[in-house]
């Protein structure tokens, strides 16, 4: 009869530690968790800084330069009337532009915002060269990294509607 007590007592005993230590392995997921969501977040404000950085310097690029400045004013005329030089600055701004969108969308920033990246291809298809850009060039990089086919949507009506 005793030993039947001490073990029921060992057994209890055994079965509130596995309970204390089931509580303090539930806190301490808690609290990575909580650190976990902290660092997503902070690697999200990272890329929305850093995209921030690289959509002001490739802006301020029609500004800094006075070759790409002159190419971008003629942009409404078109590639085809412009000088090769002009014309291959353009190219490469889009392509540029283009490319930065892709490594955007691909790094999951702000793909649920459509409108977000409707307003960086619209700014891209604003003028004759740029549609032109698009035909050419332009929807293969779309289409290249958008594996559902809703870029390639939205830049298509994008290219119709100008």
């Amino acid at each position: 009869m005793e030993t039947e007590l001490i073990v029921a007592v060992a057994q209890i005993a055994t079965g509130m530690a596995t309970l204390v230590v089931a509580l303090f392995l539930a806190g301490q997921i808690l609290l990575q968790r909580k650190a976990l969501d902290r660092a997503h977040n902070d690697a999200e404000r990272e890329l929305s800084l850093s995209s921030f950085a690289l959509v002001q310097d490739h802006f301020h690029l029609r500004i800094s330069s006075d070759a790409l400045r002159e190419a971008y004013d003629k942009r409404h005329e078109g590639l085809d009337k412009l000088t090769a030089s002009d014309a291959d600055l353009l190219r490469t701004y889009f392509s540029t532009a283009y490319a930065r969108i892709n490594t955007e969308y691909r790094l999951g920033r702000l793909t649920s915002h459509p409108d977000y990246y409707r307003r960086l291809y619209g700014t891209l298809m604003d003028s004759k060269a740029g549609l032109q850009y698009y035909e050419e060039h332009g929807r293969a990089l779309v289409k290249a990294y958008d594996p559902t086919g809703e870029r390639v949507l939205l830049t298509d009506e994008i290219y119709n509607s100008e």
